[in-house]
């Protein structure tokens, strides 16, 4: 029966080629296959732009902000290195505080995290220039009950110095070679401008902090301490509480935390997927991550992103409908040829491919075209803008081309299209030859 497989496509190729009576539906296919081509390529550019944007974002503010911070004990670190997407962890500390500057006083977040001693996972040994062997002797020596082992045996190199960037790329946020006991500070750049802050003279600032805050005969009385300003943050921070860094052993003193307050700072390998850390730690662990400060921010810019998709959908959608519009002229323009084909032996089967080709034909030609105008159009956006004299954003354009984002929008595409397709087709496929050819 391979004759009738070819015949099927042949007469597909024929049908989708159209004739002098069929102009009108072949004008409304045509304007099918160019909506969906204009959606297919809209939706690639701006997906990759807005994907851009939100890599941007995320690395200008979850870069210095600690992903996920945990109450834990030293014999915890091997169950908190074994999650998934945790790459590495660090004694941290974060608090509350108020800056003062001459006469201007606001509230900073100030933390600090122990650059000295990274404890990392050993899925993530490589990225170091470490053995995945060697790490996981530091694992299982500290199951058994050893504390402090890198104190005692700094050949396993279990614990090292923090990187700024490691081997594969992974930012660790802003490290400043901070000594413990010159109390010295990291402020955002925002914060300096606006409090016109000298960092190269070395102007000093006063914290000011309620915490652990002790009775005097004065009463309550706050910790108080001058930082010199010697670095600055550059990252992005527009919380009502902008984040300050200083040395870990000087801000633990500042906030007068007791040695059985430890706290770890969880890298993970992307910020985003949160929920597959967090559900490890509730119920066992006290935790904070860094959707309590910036879910809000991410969540308005994810459904943005969402509802431009959601937009231009309905460029597909309605070039979709225009598909169901040229088949089902099609179907009734040749009903009498359908029953013809039917007495010389094709099946319901076949007709229906038959006229499921003719109908993704649109489709499948639209969303090449649109790859193939969509592609070149997100690489070179940034030229083309400028060309006209546009800008978005301030610099470079981020462009983040994800090939799994493209497969869903043409996958979804063929779908709709399928949906759109599948009933004239299927109408076609069930037509009774012996009455249409009566009528015909």
């Amino acid at each position: 029966m391979s004759w009738l497989n070819h015949a099927v496509l042949f007469i597909a190729l024929r049908y989708i080629k159209g004739s002098r009576k069929q102009r009108f539906a072949s004008l409304v296919a045509l304007l099918a296959t160019l909506g969906i081509a204009i959606g297919v390529g809209a939706l690639i550019v701006v997906s990759s732009i807005m994907q851009g944007l939100q890599e941007r974002l995320k690395a200008n503010i979850l870069t210095d902000c600690a992903h996920v911070v945990v109450q834990a004990q030293e014999r915890d670190l091997p169950y908190l290195l074994s999650l998934p997407y945790v790459n590495a962890l660090a004694p941290y500390v974060e608090g509350e505080a108020m800056l003062q500057y001459g006469e201007d006083i606001t509230m900073v977040t100030l933390q600090a995290t122990d650059s000295n001693n990274l404890y990392i996972s050993p899925k993530y040994a490589a990225a170091f220039g470490l053995s995945s062997r060697n790490v996981d002797a530091f694992t299982l020596k500290t199951q058994e009950g050893e504390r402090s082992l890198m104190r005692k045996a700094p050949a396993l190199q279990a614990v090292v110095k923090m990187p700024t960037v490691d081997r594969m790329g992974y930012q660790y946020g802003s490290i400043f070679p901070f000594t413990a006991g010159d109390y010295e500070l990291a402020l955002n750049y925002a914060t300096i401008l606006q409090y016109h802050i000298d960092v190269t003279s070395g102007d000093k600032v006063r914290l000011i902090s309620t915490q652990n805050a002790r009775y005097t005969p004065f009463g309550l009385t706050p910790v108080q301490r001058n930082f010199k300003v010697a670095a600055i943050i550059n990252s992005i921070d527009k919380s009502a509480a902008p984040t300050v860094i200083g040395n870990y052993e000087d801000v633990r003193r500042f906030l007068r935390l007791t040695p059985e307050s430890m706290y770890y700072r969880l890298y993970l390998t992307d910020p985003f997927v949160i929920e597959q850390v967090v559900s490890f730690l509730e119920g066992r662990y006290n935790y904070s991550d860094w959707r309590a400060r910036y879910g809000d921010f991410f969540k308005a810019v994810s459904l943005e992103k969402i509802t431009m998709s959601l937009m231009l959908c309905l460029i597909v959608l309605v070039a979709a409908f225009n598909i169901l519009s040229s088949l089902t002229m099609v179907v009734n323009s040749r009903v009498s040829e359908i029953a013809i084909l039917k007495t010389l032996g094709l099946s319901n089967h076949e007709l229906l491919a038959i006229f499921l080709l003719v109908g993704m034909s649109a489709s499948i030609i639209g969303a090449l075209l649109g790859l193939a105008l969509g592609i070149p159009f997100a690489l070179n956006a940034q030229d083309i803008l400028s060309f006209f004299g546009v800008s978005i954003v301030q610099g470079e354009l981020p462009i983040e081309l994800d090939v799994s984002n493209i497969l869903i929008i043409v996958g979804l595409c063929q779908v709709v299209s399928l949906a759109c397709t599948f009933y004239p087709a299927y109408y076609a496929s069930k037509a009774d030859p012996v009455t249409n050819l009566v009528h015909s």
